[in-house]
């Protein structure tokens, strides 16, 4: 159950998971926070929340007791190369036995199953093959098995394709490409299975593995429920960005494309990996290395990877009847929602170069991360020429809730003390009101995913 005396700590809190979990935690009544972050610059996202905040490299077995001292529950999202990721698991596990918590909440991924195709179910084998990261999320799954062994009440979670507002692979890569005219692979390489996930119900499903007995000691899947392939997701997130729709056709000239440049590629992240420094020092110092280099990270960032189309080709899904079953668990974010609020949170933020359509007023609006309906009172939005690309107007006060802080939309110093609510029909969850956001700043948090309630 989730502790009501203790904090939960959320390592890995300044990714992209992470920062949600932290956002949606806080959001439940009664529930304390402790986010984990391994650096000050990764704490942005979640800094303006009245959480605390630790420095903690987690493969320091030291530094990862001193956080875990006095939590309740653990959701564990930090990962790393593969040393970290191994390691930083083991001294997780290790300093939560340690402490005595109630739940240790771990983020896997489907990629463990290896590269086999089909409907995969919990007890399909763990399939090493010698990709680092794969590799690295099976030994530190196997790690938790161990330490269930030893009494440690351990729920792994194998998460698919986990897309929506802050995912830099997923969404905001993708929505780049399209915008700067880049390719993917044909129609006919883009026929596998997209497993997609909207964030917020993969927090759900955080949620109920901390709340339900029945997770202990055991493995879920967590998907959508939408078998679409890689082909329509591409398609339907052009058109919710405002772009046409895919040309599918030349495969063959797609493919040598990317045969050509996958050896730039790799030469690339090989020479970036072991002189950053003074690559970077000659960029900054030449317009013509500026020039050169933009020029051919723009070509590898148009260009699809060979495991892009080893990716896109795939056919494997993932169900969910056994979390379905023992945690309750219900996707709430069908792929057209999800996208729709994916669109509005990267068009806020100027990743698109489009114009802004009009906002919507409070009452009738949505947080563009997890679509719940505001419940304040109507206030006038800042026109879209008054904001600047991070989204903080430059002007003009939200008087009566018609901030949106998790998109920044007002400046510091601005307040509102209005009461958010989200869910749907009768099943509703208050969230907090006039929570301290920063320097000056208060302002209501829509945290809580629509269609499920805190289990409290």
């Amino acid at each position: 159950m989730l502790p009501s005396d203790q904090p939960i700590l959320v390592t890995g809190a300044g990714g992209f998971i992470g920062g949600r979990v932290v956002e949606v935690l806080h959001g439940l009544r009664g529930t304390s926070v402790r986010a984990s972050v391994r650096r000050w610059s990764s704490a942005v996202r979640i800094g303006r929340l009245p959480v605390e905040i630790v420095l903690c490299d987690m493969t320091d077995p030291r530094q990862v007791r001193s956080a875990m001292e006095g939590i309740g529950a653990v959701v564990h999202c930090a990962y790393g190369d593969p040393h970290a990721t191994v390691e930083g698991t083991r001294a997780v596990l290790q300093a939560a036995l340690e402490a005595r918590v109630d739940r240790v909440v771990h983020l896997s991924t489907m990629e463990v199953y290896g590269e086999v195709e089909g409907d995969l179910l919990e007890d399909a084998p763990l399939r090493s093959t010698g990709w680092p990261y794969r590799d690295s999320k099976i030994e530190a799954e196997l790690l938790c098995r161990r330490y269930v062994d030893r009494g440690l009440p351990v729920s792994i979670l194998r998460p698919t394709i986990v897309y929506g507002p802050f995912s830099r692979d997923w969404t905001v890569g993708f929505a780049e490409r399209l915008v700067a005219g880049g390719t993917f692979p044909g129609r006919a390489d883009c026929q596998g299975t997209c497993n997609l996930l909207y964030v917020d119900d993969l927090v759900a499903a955080i949620v109920l593995a901390l709340d339900r007995n029945e997770a202990a000691g055991d493995a879920f899947n967590v998907n959508g429920e939408e078998r679409l392939t890689w082909w329509q997701y591409l398609n339907d997130l052009s058109r919710a960005i405002g772009l046409p729709s895919l040309n599918g056709g030349h495969p063959l000239a797609r493919r040598v494309r990317a045969a050509a440049l996958a050896p730039v590629r790799a030469t690339a992240r090989r020479v970036l990996a072991r002189y950053r420094e003074p690559i970077m020092a000659v960029y900054q110092r030449s317009p013509v290395a500026q020039r050169l280099m933009r020029s051919v990270e723009g070509a590898i960032r148009r260009t699809p990877s060979p495991a892009e189309y080893r990716l896109f080709r795939r056919n494997v899904f993932l169900p969910v009847d056994k979390a379905r079953g023992l945690l309750g668990y219900r996707s709430q974010f069908p792929v057209s929602r999800g996208l729709a609020l994916s669109a509005s949170w990267l068009r806020h933020h100027g990743f698109l170069g489009l114009p802004e359509p009009p906002m919507v007023g409070p009452r009738t609006g949505e947080d563009p991360l997890s679509g719940s309906t505001v419940g304040a009172p109507a206030s006038p939005w800042l026109p879209s020429s008054n904001r600047t690309r991070t989204g903080i107007p430059s002007s003009a006060r939200c008087e009566t809730g018609g901030c949106r802080c998790i998109l920044s939309w007002c400046r510091i110093g601005d307040t509102c003390g209005s009461v958010a609510q989200s869910g749907v029909s009768s099943r509703r969850s208050d969230l907090t009101s006039s929570t301290p956001m920063g320097i000056g700043r208060t302002c209501w948090i829509p945290a809580s995913p629509a269609g499920w309630v805190s289990p409290r």
